[in-house]
């Protein structure tokens, strides 16, 4: 298939974007690993998401937000003060939120909602304009990037071509090593 856009990664990054992009008169494709059932609910991993207020804002925009407090209004919980430490320093930077205009700093958001909830948005964005194909329980096997297009194959067998392609499968990207695009990683420990 030859599409306009490729993404490559289903997670929070890759669903926001596909999400954002729909009704813009551009045909996308979303390709993952995962099969279209693990995309639709994933399992609680433990994080949480710190959100600022613009990416609260954003994640509104998107129709997300209203979907996370459908699944568990009590999964949002306000981020009022932070704390910066520093390794063993007994100094900290403390923020808080009587420096912005809203009650909160932002909000800490468990990170399998908002992946449910970006799913959701993609599934809903694409019946209703019919520009998303979603294309999963496939990992891509090799990448082209020429002139004129990125080209992908995947496990199965099938093509696909893309004016754009966009690595967001994770910080380990392996589409992005594919292309051959460096990262500089540095691991904090934590």
């Amino acid at each position: 298939m030859a599409f306009d856009l490729l993404i490559s990664g289903a997670g929070p990054a890759g669903l926001c974007l596909a999400r954002a992009l729909s009704g813009n008169g551009m045909t996308i494709g979303l390709v993952d690993q995962l099969p279209q059932a693990a995309l639709a609910d994933p399992p609680f991993d433990g994080r949480e998401i710190a959100l600022t207020q613009r990416s609260a804002q954003t994640l509104r925009e998107l129709g997300l937000w209203q979907r996370i407090e459908a699944f568990d209004a009590a999964a949002l919980s306000p981020l009022r003060d932070a704390r910066v430490l520093n390794g063993g320093s007994p100094a900290a930077m403390v923020i808080g939120h009587g420096l912005t205009a809203s009650s909160e700093l932002g909000w800490l958001v468990s990170n399998h909602l908002i992946r449910r909830a970006a799913f959701d948005a993609v599934q809903a964005a694409a019946t209703e304009h019919g520009d998303i194909t979603l294309l999963t329980g496939q990992a891509i096997t090799s990448v082209r990037c020429e002139d004129d297009a990125a080209r992908v194959t995947l496990a199965d067998g099938s093509r696909h071509e893309a004016r754009l392609l966009v690595a967001a499968d994770s910080r380990f990207s392996a589409t992005r090593r594919a292309v051959g695009i460096g990262a500089s990683q540095h691991d904090f420990g934590r």
